[in-house]
């Protein structure tokens, strides 16, 4: 047809293809207008089959919490490497944080802008636990599960992913998350305010092999050894259910899930 008032052009309607009837596959195929098809056996060919472990494609579903509970759960049995964990509980101490603006961070990296999370909580000092499980076949042999620093008494019914500025979820594949990177074996939890002073504190830890947290001076800063050891870590807000804030948690991916070939960010 010519549309009038404009230059005179032709618009043709799309083809219209015809429907195959059902069963009528060879039909179907030759609508690929590609390189000669066959339909074989499903069981029996002699085509080339290649297999994989992993499914070809993923839904574009980002890490989840899981557990978060049970690490917190003196005496908690859980099995890793076909060996048992008994987790424990203790006290830190008390986090300072004048600006109420955390970080959590490898110690070794805070002169390399790191930046604090966008959820901030009032300026104070908030308790932080950590987390330790053991094995019970060798209790000297323990590893930090995660630390959590408390803001509110109140029980979480939701978590969600700390971000900082800049981050966005829906830029996430499949278990991926937005995370610290640990090189040094250590973590730890620091004022945005406090870095500075902090930078080079990690040099005097020792690699936090025993005890395995610590907290630094007056509460500028508590650390602890990284889970397994490098790599990179998520950390987890709680919210109560009003929305508020009751806790962050650092989780260090101490236990093996179904998806170990699928990496974080």
């Amino acid at each position: 047809m010519t549309v009038a008032g404009e230059e005179s052009r032709s618009v043709q309607p799309p083809p219209r293809l015809p429907i195959p009837d059902f069963r009528r596959w060879q039909d179907v195929l030759g609508l690929a207008e590609d390189a000669p098809v066959e339909i074989v056996d499903a069981v029996r060919h002699p085509l080339p089959v290649r297999t994989a472990t992993c499914p070809p494609w993923r839904p574009p579903r980002p890490l989840q919490p899981d557990g978060i509970e049970v690490m917190f759960t003196p005496g908690a049995q859980v099995e890793c490497y076909d060996r048992k964990l008994r987790q424990s509980v203790h006290t830190a101490g008390q986090l300072r944080l004048p600006s109420g603006g955390l970080i959590a961070a490898d110690p070794s990296s805070l002169d390399l802008g790191t930046k604090p999370f966008s959820v901030t909580v009032p300026p104070g000092s908030y308790p932080v636990s950590v987390s330790l499980a053991t094995f019970v076949d060798d209790p000297r042999h323990s590893r930090v599960t995660a630390a959590r620093l408390e803001v509110a008494d109140r029980p979480a019914v939701r978590w969600a992913l700390a971000l900082r500025d800049g981050q966005e979820p829906l830029d996430l594949g499949y278990r991926e998350f937005f995370g610290f990177g640990v090189d040094a074996g250590m973590a730890c939890f620091v004022d945005a305010d406090s870095i500075d002073r902090m930078k080079d504190v990690w040099r005097t830890l020792g690699g936090l092999v025993e005890p395995r947290y610590r907290t630094i001076g007056s509460g500028d800063m508590v650390a602890w050894s990284s889970g397994w050891g490098d790599g990179a870590y998520p950390t987890w807000i709680g919210y109560d259910t009003k929305g508020a804030v009751t806790c962050f948690v650092a989780d260090m991916l101490l236990f093996s899930t179904d998806d170990e070939d699928e990496d974080g960010m």
